[in-house]
């Protein structure tokens, strides 16, 4: 197999692990979720007071950080994706972005099947964390491209 055949294939199924693990996340009952945010706060919050001062970090706002985290994690997968296939254009980002945006409306919705209420802010959060993702990927790698289209004109 070629290398990229590998990366196609590595890429697809951490992009499937991803939405599992997404996917998964939401389809808790309310107590096991809590569990999960509360234990996320015990081993985060030693961090997290560098950038938010001590006493200020809440089960909330590690609950909106996993949200964005989750999905710039996701955003960045579907970017790989079209470095990785070089369709990396306007459309393609266009895509990566609608994609990011329809898994985040399917969490909230399993979110309904789980007890819990889905929250349109959460989408919102969502996209906007998929969308950092996908720029981040995006802008490295047309920096790249451009450093190595400048050490080819030099050569």
């Amino acid at each position: 197999m070629d290398k990229t055949r590998n990366a196609r294939i590595g890429l697809f199924l951490l992009l499937a692990a991803t939405l599992a693990l997404i996917w998964g996340n939401s389809l808790q009952g309310p107590a096991a979720s809590s569990a999960l945010s509360s234990g996320a706060l015990k081993i985060f919050t030693p961090f997290l007071e560098i950038f938010v001062g001590r006493g200020n970090v809440t089960e909330y706002l590690v609950r909106k950080l996993a949200h964005f985290t989750e999905f710039a994690i996701l955003g960045s997968e579907l970017a790989l994706l079209l470095i990785v296939y070089r369709k990396v254009s306007l459309q393609g980002v266009v895509n990566c972005l609608f994609a990011s945006l329809s898994a985040a409306v399917i969490d909230e919705t399993l979110q309904i099947f789980s007890g819990r209420g889905p929250m349109v802010q959460d989408v919102v959060l969502d996209f906007a964390g998929a969308t950092a993702g996908i720029l981040f990927v995006a802008a490295l790698h047309w920096l790249f491209a451009a450093l190595g289209q400048n050490t080819r004109r030099r050569n």
